[in-house]
């Protein structure tokens, strides 16, 4: 499987709004960093951080383009999320993956942070 193809598979596990199944994909000792906020170190405070976002009715990952150099994969994505209650949020991003042995060794996502807060205030 291409390393491509793991991070679109990532993507279709959020599309199914599975948050378990796509920090399965995850390393173990995975470093993700939701840039511009603090990074975090290992699968289980990944999960831990990405349900804490809230519960989602239903996650919509678009992804607009794709790109895979050795063993990184960029992409470009709208992330939309609707929360419990109806909230909807659409966020323009870049993401770069990093895959080891067929699982996400990094991930970063790049984001305007103020975009995010309004539309969560909004």
């Amino acid at each position: 499987m291409s390393n491509s193809q793991i991070v679109r598979d990532f993507i279709a596990a959020w599309n199914e709004n599975d948050i378990d199944k796509a920090c399965d994909m995850m390393a173990e000792d995975i470093f993700y960093h939701n840039i511009p906020m603090a990074p975090v170190n290992g699968r289980e405070a990944a999960r831990a951080m990405l349900k804490g976002m809230g519960e989602m009715e239903a996650v919509n990952w678009e992804l607009l383009a794709i790109a895979e150099n050795g063993d990184a994969v960029l992409t470009e994505r709208i992330d939309g999320f609707t929360f419990k209650g109806g909230k909807k949020i659409a966020l323009p991003l870049m993401g770069i993956f990093r895959i080891r042995n067929g699982q996400i060794a990094e991930w970063k996502d790049y984001f305007d942070l103020g975009d995010f807060q309004r539309q969560m205030a909004g």
